[in-house]
């Protein structure tokens, strides 16, 4: 083979391939950041809100009401027209008394229609009317006023009805007529049963009478036959009604002076505010408190004891949870060293800084905020100015920056890093505090803060 044939090979070049080299440094970059992410402390962010926390009293309150026990005037079997509750006007129908059950259960299984009569019709548009009236959007106990007296209406016309229908039956059957309605003598709302509290004063109660243990009610309602002068129903004749508390030495100091209180009836969680007038009685020596109301007295008809709680402080302010609370050291400088910059209006100091090549001593003017103040120190924050350096007043006085104290406070995280913010507590429980909003250097609603003080570096970037 000659040499011009020989084939010579030549080594290929080699050469970068960029895209390579850009993976393989966004691949650095991305394993790096989720090392850190990883490994690094995460801090909890809580947003700060508006918060009130009432500093409550609770205590059990016995009910006075006007209460008038109805006995029978007659003995035989009782039959009731009014419910619970119902509201009754004088000489309203309330209940019957019959010598047999015979007439009773002749009339109720009786499927005749019951007509309206003319006077009967007017009474019911008079009613409407009335209640178109008064209606309110504001009240609604209109629609229970309205609904109490068409009911009292209709009853009335049924017990007219089975009067009349009594009368027939005992003509067309022989039995003899026994039955007799019984009318209210007065106004007011029926109750159907009796504990011996109605008859007590605010003035005759005794501690005693609050050990609900021994408290007993008994029903009126009774399907056996009856004596005459039997209890048969209790008439509540007033709308005023009031709640007896029997308080302790700090609870009667706490309501002196008071001569209204907003509170909550626990059994229904209803909140109220209502005049209140604290005493002492005689009869034991001890503390008592009556509200006196005017509204909702069938809501509690059934009640003699009620769970009270008293509104008697009210802490408002900013919502902080106890883990984002720290402290943070001050330095004490006597206000009097504090001046305003030659070229500005800025609150500051003058700081003595020596110069290293004269040995000349010079007066540096430094901003420094007060983060708080009694009537001799201010409050300034050690990261300013290092341990032990000397300030000056405008007369020439020295002073050393060595005295320390510390300030509550957490730290705000809104620019990305942690500074701190100084808070006032006005109110704290196991879980968290009430702030004062309008505490100087301090906190805004909605700001940012760490939710764990103990995660958290002064003046380092957290995200």
């Amino acid at each position: 083979m000659s040499k011009d044939k020989r084939v010579v090979k030549f080594k290929r070049r080699k050469t970068l391939n960029i895209g390579i080299v850009i993976f393989l440094i966004l691949f650095v970059y991305i394993a790096i950041n989720i090392y850190i992410y990883f490994t690094k402390e995460h801090i909890s962010i809580y947003e700060v809100q508006e918060g009130y926390n009432a500093m409550d009293t609770r205590i059990t309150g016995l009910i006075l009401r006007d209460e008038e026990l109805v006995t029978t005037e007659k003995a035989g079997f009782v039959y009731y027209f009014q419910k619970e509750g119902a509201r009754v006007a004088k000489n309203s129908s309330v209940y019957s008394i019959d010598d047999s059950t015979n007439i009773m259960e002749l009339i109720t299984g009786s499927d005749d229609i019951m007509t309206l009569s003319s006077d009967s019709s007017k009474q019911f548009q008079y009613e409407i009317k009335k209640f178109h009236t008064l209606y309110s959007d504001y009240d609604f106990s209109y629609v229970y006023n309205f609904k109490a007296d068409v009911e009292s209406r209709m009853l009335d016309m049924l017990n007219e009805t089975m009067i009349e229908k009594g009368m027939q039956i005992g003509e067309d059957t022989g039995f003899q007529y026994t039955y007799e309605v019984f009318r209210s003598a007065t106004s007011g709302v029926v109750s159907y049963y009796m504990d011996n509290y109605e008859t007590i004063t605010k003035d005759s109660i005794t501690k005693d009478m609050f050990d609900i243990k021994n408290y007993q009610n008994t029903s009126l309602r009774n399907t056996d036959m009856v004596s005459i002068n039997t209890p048969v129903y209790k008439l509540v004749t007033s709308e005023l009604w009031s709640i007896i508390l029997h308080l302790t030495n700090e609870q009667y100091e706490k309501l002196q002076g008071k001569d209204r209180v907003n509170f909550t009836i626990l059994n229904d969680g209803f909140d109220s505010s209502a005049p209140i007038e604290v005493y002492t009685n005689p009869l034991d020596s001890s503390y008592y408190a009556e509200i006196t109301m005017d509204k909702h007295l069938s809501n509690y008809l059934d009640y003699r004891f009620l769970d009270i709680e008293l509104h008697l402080d009210k802490a408002e302010g900013l919502k902080i949870p106890l883990s984002a609370i720290t402290t943070k050291d001050f330095y004490l400088v006597p206000l009097s060293y504090f001046t305003e910059g030659g070229n500005s209006n800025e609150q500051g100091l003058i700081k003595e800084e020596y110069d290293k090549d004269t040995g000349d001593v010079k007066l540096i003017f430094v901003p420094a905020d007060i983060y708080n103040q009694n009537d001799i120190y201010g409050y300034v924050d050690t990261n300013q100015f290092s341990p032990n350096t000397w300030v000056r007043s405008t007369d020439g006085s020295r002073y050393q920056l060595t005295t320390t104290d510390k300030l509550t406070g957490v730290f705000n995280v809104n620019m990305g890093y942690a500074i701190f913010k100084r808070i006032e507590i006005i109110y704290q429980n196991e879980a968290y505090c009430i702030v004062d909003k309008n505490t100087s250097y301090g906190l805004s609603l909605y700001d940012h803060i760490a939710l764990d003080a103990n995660t958290v570096v002064e003046q380092k970037i957290i995200y």
